[in-house]
């Protein structure tokens, strides 16, 4: 397959970085667990539903997973690799959740969909794990934050990959990461689209390092250590509750080469199931 052009991710139009994206080959031919089995979750109430990923011999916490993409791209079937995989070495379920995405629709647009989606499934599970990736880490985050206390004690933990969408300045300082929409451009561009009213920052609903956000009781961030955004995973680990763990020498998208021998080590590591 030959290689994709890069997309322009500071003026491109959504339709254009969606129809790249979707066009990926960890999208058109992933490698999934043969013991997984897809199935479509409908929508319902606020939630506008996703992919649910049932591994055989159920054993774990059901989790709700929120994908990546800068907000802007992405959704449950683009990061079917990554869910699929999670619920076969955690042998749980994987409730990959979708959520509306920018500029057609804003903030607080997606931190709603996160909500809706958590108390859906605390209807049907007493206790909940929380996960997703990139802008999906923030979606987590907020999915928790906007929880009552009572529904929030239900999570057991939350799990954030490569974490991305935090209101400060992140160490990309050039436009040397702008090809994989990292450079700060790109990331001012997603924040333009996502949050023109700047409702996030310093909000205590939407803003991980403002007075009175509302954490996890646990979480466990993996950073990639060749990440240009990797300061926001530095930055949410002197949260409390949180641990850091460095992936070194992985870039931000390094979960997409699943089953990749490396890729899958520092999974289980992430996941607490390293040999």
């Amino acid at each position: 397959m030959p290689e994709l052009a890069a997309p322009d991710w500071i003026n491109g139009a959504p339709e254009d970085l969606r129809r790249w994206r979707n066009a990926c080959p960890e999208v058109i031919n992933p490698t999934l667990p043969q013991d997984v089995g897809i199935s479509v979750l409908e929508p319902m109430g606020g939630c506008p539903g996703g992919l649910v990923f049932t591994p055989e011999g159920i054993s774990g916490l059901p989790i709700v997973y929120f994908h990546g993409g800068g907000f802007i791209v992405g959704s449950p079937e683009t990061h079917r690799v990554v869910a699929a995989w999670i619920a076969h070495l955690t042998h749980a379920q994987v409730i990959s959740v979708r959520y509306r995405l920018a500029p057609e629709h804003q903030m607080p647009a997606q931190a709603d969909d996160a909500v809706a989606a958590v108390k859906r499934q605390l209807a049907l599970h007493p206790r909940l794990r929380l996960m997703g990736d990139s802008a999906g880490a923030m979606v987590a985050l907020w999915a928790c934050a906007g929880l009552s206390t009572q529904d929030r004690d239900a999570i057991e933990d939350a799990v954030l990959f490569n974490p991305g969408g935090l209101s400060r300045p992140d160490r990309a300082t050039s436009d040397a990461d702008v090809a994989i929409g990292l450079g700060p451009k790109s990331l001012a561009s997603y924040k333009r689209r996502l949050d023109p009213r700047d409702i996030i920052a310093g909000s205590a609903l939407y803003d991980p390092l403002a007075p009175g956000f509302a954490m996890p009781r646990l979480t466990t961030i993996m950073g990639a250590g060749d990440d240009p955004i990797l300061d926001s995973s530095y930055a949410l680990a002197t949260l409390p509750g949180t641990k850091l763990i460095v992936a070194d020498g992985q870039s931000h998208g390094f979960l997409s080469a699943l089953p990749d021998e490396t890729a899958m080590a520092w999974l289980k590591r992430a996941l607490a199931l390293a040999e």
